[in-house]
């Protein structure tokens, strides 16, 4: 699989057979001289392939005049290509027009979306895109009718961004129904879309959302110029385009964010944030994003303001427990015994009598095994997981403690730890803490605290080096700006979304 991954997203080197063809498709419609000829055209790009309907039509009205209807069967309407094409074009009368392609667009075809076009590869690219192709015999151009029908889900609340309180709305793996749902919430002239395609198999639909007037100029360039150097055989998801967008692919922590909640999604475009929709995926990404931007939830502007912020306080405090808890413990044990309360040392070194490992391969080994616990759970259907992840931790500890090959304030600690790692609402957060725990680890199972301290000015570090498309990623913490402090720890009472504060309005200089 990992092969098959790896040849589908590299870049390839095409082989002049393959330059030839794409010269050779640079063809005009008027080159043709019979609609047979373009039929053979389009069957010799596609193959013979099922789904492709080539319909051929007859207007008995004005004097035999042939046409040649191509469409995919699966992603079209056909009802609507029946009653609102074929039949239309059948049963008009004759009359005396300069351009019967023109007449046809203007009079008699009712469709919202419709286009001309004489190059056979643009004819051949809105094909794939679910419309309908309309040749008639004679003329120089070709009709691009949209009668596009894409299957999908409806929609319904957000599985990843849950909330007590405030809309149940999120966004699908349509691109047009993601566009419907931002504009229902921005209904402003200033609502702008970007639109293109990657890949070169795939031909995904990118889109690019801002307000024009609060978003930086700047920031619509580089992210609209960096999806156009995108060169990949495919894009099957919104992660693709944020890896290869951003400053520091190799990064441990998330440099870009995401969303699946409509609201959510209209506050960051009014805070001057870009959004990028890819079709097939409900995820929208966030640029650009700092650190503190993986505490917040939507949650937080529904609840008071007192309750919200301290409930944010309390997941910053859950990140500390998350990041330190194992490694404090190993190195107490281990290194600082002296640091414990006498009679805490008595009953931790009674439970570690008949421990054989160290505290470090001790908490290594019930760590990773929670990890995998927690893995099954999320691979296994919804119902049998959580019985897998809940049953088979307590299971799993219980006999460790009971075998003796863990103590159980071992046990204890990894699961404070794997709670608290629950209360970090983002889950490429939650993610990342998760790997920095077990270097964290090793450092305090090699020097004790010293270890935790120099494993600590390593994260301080590599925290200060990152950045999101010009975003200071520890702002507005450090560099410190008092005015957006109002809603980095605390969340303040404000009257609308928009931030004003001295990190923001840089980023927008």
């Amino acid at each position: 699989m990992g092969v098959l991954t790896l040849r589908f997203f590299r870049r390839k080197k095409y082989t002049k057979s393959f330059l030839s063809n794409q010269k050779r498709n640079q063809k005009k419609v008027s080159s043709f001289q019979s609609l047979e000829e373009i039929k053979q055209e389009f069957k010799q790009y596609f193959g013979e392939q099922e789904g492709i309907i080539y319909r051929k039509i007859i207007l008995p009205h004005i004097n035999q005049k042939k046409c040649l209807l191509i469409f995919i069967s699966e992603i079209t309407n056909q009802d609507y290509i029946s009653d609102q094409i074929i039949q239309p074009i059948k049963t008009m009368k004759k009359h005396e027009v300069t351009s019967f392609i023109a007449y046809l667009e203007e009079n008699i075809l009712t469709t919202g979306d419709i286009s001309t076009s004489n190059e056979i590869t643009t004819l051949f690219d809105n094909l794939l895109m679910g419309k309908a192709l309309l040749f008639i015999e004679e003329e120089q151009e070709a009709l691009s009718i949209s009668v596009d029908e894409w299957k999908g889900r409806s929609v319904e609340e957000s599985p990843a961004e849950t909330a007590v309180r405030g809309p149940r709305e999120s966004f699908t793996e349509n691109m047009n129904v993601n566009k419907a749902l931002i504009r229902k919430r921005i209904k402003s002239n200033k609502l702008r879309f970007k639109s293109t395609r990657v890949g070169k198999y795939t031909q995904t639909n990118v889109s690019i959302v801002f307000i024009q007037g609060i978003a930086k100029k700047s920031l619509v360039k580089e992210i609209e110029k960096r999806i156009n150097k995108i060169d990949l055989d495919g894009v099957v998801g919104s992660n693709i385009i944020g890896e290869k967008i951003i400053e520091q692919p190799y990064a441990i922590l998330p440099t870009v964010g995401n969303t699946e909640r409509t609201d959510s999604a209209a506050a960051f475009l009014l805070e001057g944030k870009v959004l990028i929709i890819v079709d097939g995926t409900p995820f929208l990404l966030v640029l650009p994003v700092a650190m503190t931007h993986f505490f917040q939830t939507a949650e937080d502007y529904y609840s008071q303001s007192i309750s919200a912020s301290l409930i944010r306080i309390l997941r910053f405090f859950a990140f500390l427990i998350t990041l330190y808890a194992p490694s404090i413990y190993i190195a107490l044990t281990t290194f600082h015994q002296e640091m414990i309360p006498t009679m805490a040392v008595s009953n931790i070194a009674a439970q570690r009598e008949g421990v054989p490992f160290p505290a470090f391969l001790e908490a290594f080994m019930m760590e990773v095994t929670f990890e995998i616990l927690r893995e099954a759970g999320v691979r296994m259907p919804k119902m049998v997981g959580q019985a897998v992840s809940v049953v088979g931790a307590i299971v799993i500890g219980q006999a460790a403690v009971d075998a003796g090959f863990v103590s159980a304030a071992m046990v204890i600690v990894v699961a404070i730890t794997a709670i608290a790692s629950f209360v970090i609402p983002s889950y490429n957060m939650a993610n990342s803490v998760r790997i920095l725990r077990f270097i964290m680890m090793i450092f305090a199972g090699s020097f004790g605290f010293y270890g935790i301290m120099i494993s600590t000015f390593m994260i301080v570090i590599h925290l200060s080096s990152l950045q999101s498309f010009g975003m200071i990623y520890t702002a507005p913490i450090s560099p410190f700006y008092k005015r957006d402090q109002k809603d980095t720890f605390i969340r303040l009472i404000r009257t609308t979304f928009s931030s004003k504060g001295k990190a923001l309005k840089e980023n927008k200089e």
